[in-house]
């Protein structure tokens, strides 16, 4: 046997080798950390646009030496209006730094991670002077403008991404249908992209969000050296149609297959009534072959600024920017929270929209029971309401309203959008105005919430049709998403069975064994939201036929 100071001899040699090897552990980091980069800021920058107007720019970028990509939005909100000074309390945790204009990417996040940030007031708005375009051509051409001039400062790569959410989101399809050599990358975070289905006119029912955005975003934030503007809800109040020339004028979603630039498309999912059903749209219209959509189920602001958020933002951007390899490519195309309540869900992949791996289901209208079944019913029955319109939602009485329930035998999981098949009458009317609200209750018969477009107390998808804008397009309407044409009025009479579809917005749910399903119909609001309706037509009573000739079902997307 060796002696014991040998053996210690002999394993510090083999020690000693083993330390010196070119063995590498793979296990450990052996990179420098990633350099945090101090900011520098310049506001009120002057960019120069084709026809010679300045706009105002506040720009932020690393306090260093080098070029770096620049993230740009670009907007009426006011570049040096924050989120602070908004009334945020019931959107969530937002947690921004001192220098992020409202819906905008925070300077202190992008500038620390080697990007220049720039906030640009659009024309007429913040302090650049001009006539105010919203949503025109005009505007995206500055955007372009804007866009060209960061590309080429001293200071810059030459690599653009835009991001934002809402405006911030919708002024990003119509720039990147024109292909600005130096736009490499955008990020659209809720941008509706049909103004009038998206936005203002919900199944041919007027929504009050452009009269509230209008007054309280845009004539708040003007330019002292504006020289006009559009009053946009003057118009749009006035054209129930969507052949309207103000639609004329504000549409770019013909435009959409013309972006072939990387995009990463995200959107509430319960942002009914606004942004969920247009950026999905968007996403699937588009023409990049590098895309991503993102479906997520919690309050949006405080989402879009979150930790969780902006980790894959930044993925996105190092890819397309900086050309790092920052995984991005290895992500499913489709990320979603399937959710089961309010703040509770999973997240979930997919690899296209709408997922494949689906089938859909009719769940027939029993008005004998107020059930559905999945067989089609055999006896006709009727139910009515009282559609008198109810100023309060939380004061609708039973005789306001119709419910029909369906109880799952098995765990189903709910993805995509759905319709609803109906025929209806009024007793005195000439028309109809359906509110249509999906609702989830527990096996005890208590409701479950989920988040809402403003509200937390949500309910599940929503949808909405008035019966004289009822006639569909043949050629853009699918199996699971009837597409009304909304350009002519067909009134009905009194009393006469007429047969609808309404689109139910897309959605996500998981539902479990025991787990009910209600499907709720009246003639206003179901719940409180910030695109409530207004104009309603409803009058006397509205019946709903069910069973033999008359097909009521609901249409829904279930996973296999």
């Amino acid at each position: 046997m060796l002696p014991n100071t040998l053996k210690l001899l002999i394993i510090s040699i083999f020690a000693f080798l083993a330390g010196n090897c070119d063995h590498v552990d793979d296990s450990i980091d052996n990179s420098p950390p990633p350099v945090e980069y101090k900011i520098l800021i310049k506001k009120d920058i002057q960019i120069k646009m084709r026809d010679g107007v300045f706009l105002s720019a506040n720009v932020y970028r690393p306090d260093a030496e080098g070029k770096f990509p620049v993230i740009m939005s670009l907007g009426p909100y006011g570049k040096d209006n924050l989120p602070a000074e908004y009334d945020l309390k019931e959107d969530g945790d937002i947690q921004v730094s001192e220098y992020a204009a409202f819906e905008t990417p925070d300077p202190a996040f992008w500038v620390k991670n080697g990007y220049i940030v720039i906030a640009v007031d659009s024309r007429g708005t913040g302090k650049s002077p001009g006539k105010v375009a919203l949503l025109e051509k005009n505007e995206a051409q500055d955007f372009y403008d804007a866009i060209e001039w960061a590309g080429v400062q001293d200071w810059s790569s030459g690599k653009v991404g835009l991001n934002g959410v809402s405006y911030f989101g919708v002024s990003q399809w119509r720039v990147a249908a024109m292909k600005p050599p130096h736009l490499k990358a955008i990020m659209p975070y809720e941008g509706f992209t049909d103004l009038y289905r998206d936005g203002t006119y919900h199944g041919g029912i007027s929504s009050t969000f452009i009269d509230r955005w209008f007054n309280y975003r845009i004539l708040n934030n003007l330019s002292l050296e504006n020289t006009g503007y559009r009053h946009l809800p003057n118009e749009i109040n006035k054209s129930p149609l969507s052949t309207a020339q103000i639609y004329q004028d504000l549409d770019f979603e013909n435009t959409l297959s013309q972006i072939n630039i990387p995009a990463y498309a995200a959107v509430s999912i319960q942002d009914h009534g606004l942004h969920t059903r247009g950026t999905i749209n968007g996403f699937q219209k588009i023409g990049s072959s590098n895309k991503w959509l993102e479906l997520f189920g919690r309050k949006k602001w405080e989402y879009y600024y979150s930790e969780d958020a902006t980790s894959r933002q930044k993925m996105f951007f190092d890819q397309f920017l900086k050309d790092e390899n920052s995984g991005i490519l290895n992500q499913a195309p489709i990320r979603y929270e399937l959710r089961e309540a309010f703040y509770k869900g999973s997240v979930k992949t997919a690899n296209e929209w709408p997922i494949r791996e689906r089938e859909f289901i009719k769940m027939y209208l029993d008005a004998e029971t107020m059930n559905m079944s999945t067989q089609p019913i055999t006896n006709e029955n009727t139910t009515s309401y009282d559609a008198t319109v109810i100023e309060e939602p939380d004061l609708i009485m039973k005789k306001h309203r119709v419910i029909f329930k369906y109880s799952f035998a098995e765990d189903t999981d709910i993805v995509g959008s759905i319709k609803l098949n109906l025929f209806v009458s009024s007793d005195i009317a000439d028309d109809i105005d359906l509110f249509v609200g999906l609702q989830k209750e527990d096996s005890n018969g208590e409701t479950i919430y989920f988040q809402g477009p403003a509200k937390e107390k949500g309910q599940i998808a929503s949808g909405w049709l008035r019966a004289s804008h009822r006639a569909l397009d043949k050629n853009k309407s699918t199996q699971e998403i009837p597409f009304h044409l909304h350009d002519h009025i067909e009134k009905i009479s009194p009393k006469e069975i007429v047969e609808v579809q309404v689109e139910i917005w897309p959605t996500t749910v998981k539902f479990k064994q025991g787990e009910k399903l209600r499907l709720v119909i009246q003639g206003n609001d179901i719940v409180e939201s910030q695109e409530e309706h207004k104009g309603i037509l409803n009058k006397g009573n509205t019946t709903i036929y069910t069973g033999g000739t008359y097909k009521s079902y609901l249409q829904i997307p279930v996973l296999k």
